[in-house]
């Protein structure tokens, strides 16, 4: 049974010592490095499915299962494809997790936020790097909740952690993350790497709003040389 705990706006589930990445699993011997693995699979089957919490109060149900596959998939992954000991960075992850026959990941990594024209995503992600664990954060804009998911043993008493907020308080639930590093694991990252990912098949070869106007400014220019 998950343990519930509610600081502020933000709400925690803390999950058994052994329902963590390195403790879980028939694959648990790779989970030491896996995470950035765990993040991007789990990521994955978020998008591929209808909202995954409706209320930010309460654990969705899919939760146990979500994250214990995303565990299973990501040591798995680790296991065939990756060298023993070692940390892989996102694209890595992602060429990893693409190669394994069993898995069919969609997601796309992107460069920008302001999407000009087309869809627009409804659910957003990023993956954030510190002290070389990595994490996953979801946005989805249909139920305006915001969530995050670490899979790593949290001392001696807590495994992995669910916890979420709504959207307009990600700012608090991300100032619970950085102080559930330091608290937990008296950890104070000078950096945080983040790489944003979404399920919009040609994301990544979209071209930056401001970009495509600075070309067209280009063109314009060399067009009006010309005949000058």
């Amino acid at each position: 049974m998950a343990q519930y705990e509610e600081i502020g706006n933000v709400n925690i589930w803390w999950f058994p010592e052994d329902f963590c990445q390195s403790r879980f699993g028939d694959y648990r011997k790779s989970g030491t490095n896996s995470c950035t693995l765990i993040s991007l699979i789990l990521a994955d089957k978020v998008s591929k499915m209808p909202s995954l919490s409706q209320n930010v109060k309460e654990l969705p149900e899919k939760a146990w299962d979500l994250i214990g596959d995303s565990i299973n998939e990501g040591n798995i992954v680790y296991h065939d494809e990756i060298s023993a000991n070692l940390n892989i960075n996102i694209p890595d992850a992602m060429a990893a997790i693409r190669s394994h026959h069993k898995i069919n990941f969609l997601l796309e990594e992107w460069f920008f936020t302001q999407v000009d024209g087309g869809n627009t995503p409804s659910q957003l992600f990023a993956a954030i790097v510190a002290d070389c664990r990595t994490v996953m954060v979801s946005i989805d804009l249909r139920t305006s909740i915001a969530f995050i998911v670490d899979s790593h043993q949290h001392g001696n008493n807590a495994g992995a952690f669910f916890a979420q907020s709504d959207a307009h308080y990600i700012s608090d639930l991300m100032f619970w993350f950085i102080s559930m590093l330091d608290h937990i694991f008296s950890s104070h990252p000078a950096i945080f790497e983040i790489s944003f990912l979404c399920a919009m098949p040609d994301i990544a070869l979209r071209i930056p709003p401001a970009v495509k106007q600075h070309a067209n400014n280009i063109c314009k220019f060399k067009k009006s040389s010309k005949t000058a």
